[in-house]
């Protein structure tokens, strides 16, 4: 079963990554939040995804025996992230020049994340 919340998880992460690379280009190329037509669809993406990624991502943690009681710095970690990629929809819109430099620290921080992830579940066996 947890193969099957992994799946529907990176699923929620591919649609938090269109949306903010949607963003992103847009802003870069000069374009702002009221010029871009996909606005909405794009914030839409952008929630569901990060509702899919924590609710999946959890769901995997509890189907692994993990207690809520028992989360350490490796799961915080990956929620601080999450938050970060929540915040990042909206940072090139209110800080000139920020979607070039989010356009090479996002990666950064999925493979961070993933790293995190990994060894997470390599601990708990």
């Amino acid at each position: 079963m947890l193969n099957t919340w992994v799946l529907i998880h990176l699923i929620g992460v591919f649609f938090v990554f269109m949306a903010l690379g949607g963003t992103f280009i847009h802003v870069i190329n000069g374009g702002t939040k009221d010029t871009n037509k996909w606005a909405k669809g794009l914030a839409a993406m952008h929630g569901a995804g990060l509702l899919v990624i924590v609710v999946f991502g959890l769901l995997g943690l509890v189907s692994l025996g993990v207690k809520p009681s028992e989360f350490n710095m490796y799961v915080y970690l990956k929620l601080l992230i999450w938050l970060f990629l929540g915040a990042s929809l909206t940072i090139p819109y209110k800080v000139e020049g920020s979607a070039k430099v989010l356009m090479f620290v996002i990666p950064l921080l999925a493979a961070v994340s993933t790293y995190v992830g990994l060894n997470y579940l390599m601990r708990i066996g």
